[in-house]
């Protein structure tokens, strides 16, 4: 398996873990913390930046100056970029995580499953703790 720059990958966690499906943690509750959009890079299809420029109204020519990231050319898939450490989305409101796409974002990001084994999600329960979300 090629090794991919912090990305999401579209897997199963269960391989990852090697945990069996009856040691996997329920789903929690998304704490919008916005751990995970900031320790990964989201990649997207072809078809996705088309559903997502149209969605913007632009162009892909002005998706690839503003959003892609020109430094992974490895695959039929492009990364979207980050911006000061998140991805070029993610933004904060009243203190909690959204997503400018979320209408059409990525797959990688709508199959997302926060859970209590993920350590991005225990990132974002310790910040929960100390007051940093909600």
């Amino acid at each position: 398996m090629t090794r991919f720059p912090r990305i999401f990958y579209i897997m199963d966690r269960k391989q990852e873990n090697n945990n069996s499906p009856d040691t996997i943690p329920p789903a929690m509750e998304c704490l919008r913390c916005g751990t995970c959009c900031t320790r990964h890079q989201a990649f997207v299809t072809p078809e996705e930046i088309a559903r997502i420029t149209a969605w913007l109204g632009i162009s892909r020519d002005e998706w690839m100056e503003r959003y892609d990231d020109l430094r992974w050319r490895h695959s039929q898939y492009n990364l979207i970029r980050h911006v000061d450490g998140a991805c070029a989305f993610l933004e904060f409101r009243d203190g909690l995580a959204t997503c400018a796409i979320q209408p059409v974002k990525p797959a990688c990001c709508s199959t997302w499953e926060p859970r209590p084994d993920k350590k991005e999600c225990r990132t974002g329960l310790e910040k929960a703790k100390k007051n940093e979300v909600r």
